[in-house]
């Protein structure tokens, strides 16, 4: 009797950690992530930061496997400044346009937490604006200059999910390996500059937050 009560009790709890993404399920939700960092030295001061929303919707194939497709918006925003007797600064920000098709995988922890890994390849539409900048009026500096962008890559990244409820998940993600191809066009020069970028590691100072709602 005792082994069938227990067998009932692992399969109810099989059940409910299972419930939020069993095939069939659908969710809608999104991601927002947001980085800030500054250093400086004895010849000059820098910031970069960025900002990335991305609502997205997804389907569950079979249990804890979901595909889905993320749409957004990203900004970039770096800035360097000389410190020489006449202060040179040069400042870049770039706005895109985001489509990212993803699959993910859930891993149950328990019936509340589970930990889930995302393949996506994001595509990136943008505008870059460069400026630059000085104090002093004998200097010249080179006309600000407006260029296209165009990024296509694929990240793969760990995360954990908690469900307060049944249909609600807060996500918590941190980058893990990622590719880029990036293709900037110039269009006051047309000077086209192609680079290829690749990224191992976590920074676990710019995780990316995110709630979900499953139906």
């Amino acid at each position: 009797m005792k082994k069938l009560v227990t067998l009932a009790m692992l399969s109810a709890f099989a059940l409910a950690a299972n419930a939020q993404t069993e095939k069939g399920k659908t969710i809608v939700g999104g991601s927002i992530g947001y980085f800030n960092e500054k250093s400086n030295d004895n010849a000059m001061d820098s910031k970069h930061s960025s900002l990335t929303l991305l609502p997205s919707i997804g389907y569950f194939v079979k249990d804890n496997l979901a595909l889905g497709l993320g749409i957004g918006y990203s900004r970039l925003t770096s800035q360097s400044s000389e410190k020489t007797q006449y202060l040179l600064s040069q400042k870049n920000t770039t706005d895109y346009f985001m489509v990212s098709p993803f699959v993910r995988h859930y891993i149950n922890i328990s019936d509340q937490f589970k930990f889930f890994s995302q393949l996506s390849v994001p595509m990136k539409w943008g505008n870059l604006e460069s400026a630059t900048g000085t104090t002093s009026p004998a200097v010249s500096v080179a006309p600000a200059s407006n260029s296209k962008t165009t990024s296509i890559g694929v990240n793969i990244e760990p995360g954990f999910a908690y469900f307060p409820t049944k249909r609600i998940g807060i996500q918590l993600s941190l980058e893990g390996l990622s590719y880029a191809w990036n293709k900037t066009e110039n269009k006051n020069s047309n000077e086209v500059s192609k680079n290829n970028a690749f990224n191992l590691g976590t920074n676990f100072f710019a995780p990316k937050i995110g709630i979900q709602f499953h139906f």
